[in-house]
């Protein structure tokens, strides 16, 4: 499974330029099994982000808005270590809960990538094997660019068709090339 998670590098400006909060963001592609456990990963979020030769102080303590992760109990693929979350390293970041909870997430349940979960911005998602995909999906059945998810300024949420080969249902329902509402909890089926 993929996930592409941002790291925010604590500020290190000794400087008045309102020096408090997170400095540098770097956006880091994590390849690991579904159900990964995050200290696995951490030690690499954390040189992505400040580099290799920085005199590491031995523990790698990584924040999701203003909560610290537990880095054995929290997994990759699990809420809040899913595609598109954002960490702060060392610090706590801000607390961005309220727009988090009221994002639209889109949970893979079967699949070679089940487990995943991945935040939708809005506008337009382009789903698919391709690797240029907003969601990319790494299973033969899927077409390299398979469907397009599109989250209005209102919050509906839309699906349709890209010409895939194996085709998209909604509830069992054949999804064209026109736009079809998807409602919470509703299965898509690529």
């Amino acid at each position: 499974m993929q996930i592409r998670l941002t790291v925010l590098a604590p500020h290190t400006g000794h400087g008045s330029h309102g020096g408090h909060g997170a400095g540098r963001a770097c956006d880091v592609l994590v390849t690991a099994p579904a159900g990964t456990a995050l200290a696995a990963v951490a030690s690499g979020l954390a040189a992505a982000v400040t580099g290799p030769d920085t005199s590491a102080s031995g523990t790698t303590v990584l924040y999701a808005g203003g909560d610290r992760l537990d880095s054995r109990r929290c997994v990759l693929g699990e809420p809040p270590l899913v595609d598109g979350a954002v960490l702060s390293l060392q610090v706590p970041g801000p607390d961005d809960r309220l727009g988090e909870t009221a994002s639209a997430r889109l949970h893979v349940v079967a699949g070679p990538d089940a487990g995943g979960v991945h935040l939708l911005h809005g506008g337009p998602i382009r789903i698919g094997r391709s690797a240029d995909a907003d969601v990319p999906l790494d299973d033969p059945d899927v077409s390299r660019a398979h469907c397009t998810v599109v989250v209005g300024d209102d919050g509906r949420v839309t699906v349709s068709d890209l010409g895939s080969t194996n085709g998209t249902t909604l509830d069992g329902v054949p999804v064209g090339d026109r736009p079809v509402r998807l409602r919470p909890g509703s299965l898509l089926r690529l």
